[in-house]
């Protein structure tokens, strides 16, 4: 065999041996890090939201210590009676983001944001934008009006739909239509809220922020800061609830008819509403049977019979 031919040889089966000696240091160095494990305690099961977690619920798991969460739970008295406040899968290890607060009881009143209340209103099918309004999702709430609708709250957070609090229904669904929806409003926003708090409309907000105007505009950030802090000052006012005006019935009326001989003579009497008796509007045309009309007042008009 040439030198020319041997020396390329040589160095790529060193380079080879080299390659090779760093991968098995670099496998060594990680069963090593794995060999440094720590138990941190994981769901058993699903876990709801706004549940009380029992020892039952629970379990251990050997982790790496370099892959455990910094606020995972390693003891289980320290995790036993704690609420809940999203949805926990199984298998997943439990950390202090996932928790109420401590002393916080199962239910809704673990969910209620500090400084909210949880304030429900009726809806309908297409008030509640056929029933895609979940837990977690916001919203904008406008009254409706007889022919318009006019915004109350934005940006707020639904936090029951019905009696569940959980984004999956138990089919597996999360479009569903209930005649309750709960809210959680700050103290302020439920003054706002008319009474009864029926003829309510909702707006399902998207993921995306709104755009906002002027945003870099030092000038305009000011004036808009300036008629924030002004309407703060100013009396909160109750949003009555909206009536639509009825039309007043119109008054009942008899036709009488007179006959002499041949003649036939038709009479009306008309019911007054001021004095809620009969009296005689005029004559109905032969033409027109139904020819009485009515002033603004109510009232019949003996000129105008059987236009």
């Amino acid at each position: 065999m040439k030198p020319r031919t041997i020396i390329p040889l040589i160095i790529g089966l060193g380079v080879g041996f080299f390659a090779i000696k760093m991968g098995i240091d670099m496998v060594q160095k990680a069963k090593g890090d794995q060999g440094d494990q720590v138990s941190v305690l994981v769901s058993a099961q699903t876990i709801e939201v706004a549940t009380g977690i029992t020892e039952s619920m629970l379990a251990t798991k050997q982790v790496p210590r370099s892959l455990a969460p910094s606020d995972a739970f390693l003891d289980v008295e320290a995790l036993t009676g704690r609420v809940t406040a999203m949805s926990v899968a199984s298998g997943v290890p439990i950390t202090k983001g996932m928790l109420a607060p401590p002393g916080a009881e199962p239910g809704l009143r673990a969910k209620i944001p500090a400084g909210h209340r949880a304030v429900s209103i009726s809806v309908t099918e297409e008030s509640a934008v056929a029933g895609f309004v979940m837990p977690g999702s916001r919203v904008d709430v406008f009254t409706s009006g007889c022919e318009m609708s006019k915004l109350i709250v934005s940006d707020v957070e639904i936090g029951a739909v019905g009696q569940s609090m959980n984004e999956v229904g138990a089919d597996g669904k999360t479009v569903r239509i209930t005649k309750s929806v709960t809210l959680f409003l700050k103290p302020e926003e439920v003054e706002l809220l008319p009474s009864g708090r029926q003829n309510l409309r909702l707006a399902l907000r998207g993921n995306a922020e709104d755009p906002v105007d002027n945003e870099s505009d030092p000038f305009w950030s000011r004036i808009m800061a300036k008629a924030l802090e002004q309407s703060k000052k100013q009396p909160l006012q109750v949003a009555a609830a909206p009536v639509c005006p009825k039309r007043a019935a119109p008054p009942s009326r008899h036709v009488v008819e007179v006959v002499r001989g041949r003649e036939v003579e038709r009479l009306v009497f008309v019911e007054s509403r001021s004095t809620g008796k009969y009296e005689l509007a005029g004559e109905l045309a032969d033409q027109d049977e139904m020819g009485v009309k009515f002033g603004d007042s109510g009232e019949p008009s003996a000129m105008e019979i059987g236009e």
